[in-house]
């Protein structure tokens, strides 16, 4: 009986192009972590411009480095999402209900149009069918969690997967992260998410004003989200893309200093508690 040759798995890095996992990729083309063989990023079709740009740069960089990237995607998550009729992925969107209760709507975008997609090239990968099992060990997915989101870290949902967290592993911080790119001379990478991301804090929101194409784009997703019929009957309820449950174009984005909101921590003790 012929022996079975096994084959080391193949790495595979998870590209957000993000933070966290530009600097993945860098430290991989700098020779610190093992490199992967195949580089994959899932494509929503809603990244703002910044993102698309800084993807274009680390391609010129892997196609030096003879690193194989592939993009993926199920298509364009906001086109999806408000075209009548389509099949679409909930988005975490703030709700207030029609007896006025506050609440979020479940997260299904991230499944389908990153995990999704990210798995599917996996499976061509690794030589595998829709559905096939495998108990060998055929991929490790590189994923691009530092240590500040711990929590984060998952098991794999398959036996033939194996995950590998770095930035964890090395307690690196998406601070560090920042330090090692400036550090080497990169330019620092731009958060990635979706332009109308319901998850975005305050920063993330200034950030995206700053941006006026994508800014009008998240206000115009915002609205059509309480005047398109077929959204207005999707939902028992009104939907916000920002957390305070108000339209888009009127939250309220200013700083606590701009606010006159001042911390107790920014105050000076004075040593008169006791008294």
């Amino acid at each position: 009986m012929k022996e079975k040759i096994m084959t080391e798995p193949l790495r595979v890095l998870s590209l957000g192009a993000g933070v966290q996992s530009t600097t993945l990729l860098l430290m991989m083309l700098h020779d610190e972590i093992p490199r992967a063989d195949h580089v994959i990023f899932a494509d929503t079709g809603w990244e703002p411009q910044k993102v698309y740009e800084h993807l274009e740069n680390l391609k010129v960089l892997m196609e030096k480095a003879n690193m194989p990237f592939h993009m993926v995607s199920k298509g364009n998550i906001r086109q999806d999402f408000l075209t009548d009729g389509k099949r679409y992925a909930s988005m975490p969107l703030h709700m207030i209900g029609e007896d006025g209760k506050k609440g979020m709507v479940r997260r299904q975008c991230t499944a389908e149009y990153k995990l999704g997609p990210l798995m599917k090239k996996q499976r061509e990968l690794a030589g595998l069918k829709s559905g096939q099992r495998s108990k060998e060990h055929l991929i490790t997915t590189v994923i691009g969690i530092s240590w500040d989101e711990v929590q984060r870290v998952k098991d794999p949902q398959f036996s033939w997967i194996q995950h590998d967290y770095p930035l964890v592993d090395g307690r690196i911080t998406r601070q560090d992260c920042l330090d090692w790119c400036a550090d080497k001379g990169y330019a620092l990478p731009p958060r990635s998410a979706c332009i109308g991301c319901p998850f975005k804090n305050a920063d993330e929101w200034r950030a995206l004003k700053a941006m006026p194409e994508e800014w009008a784009d998240a206000v115009e997703f915002d609205e059509a989200l309480r005047t398109l019929p077929h959204l207005v009957e999707r939902y028992r309820g009104t939907p916000f893309l920002h957390s305070t449950r108000v339209e888009l174009r009127n939250a309220d984005l200013r700083t606590n200093d701009e606010k006159g909101i001042i911390s107790l921590f920014d105050q000076e003790c004075e040593g008169m508690c006791g008294l």
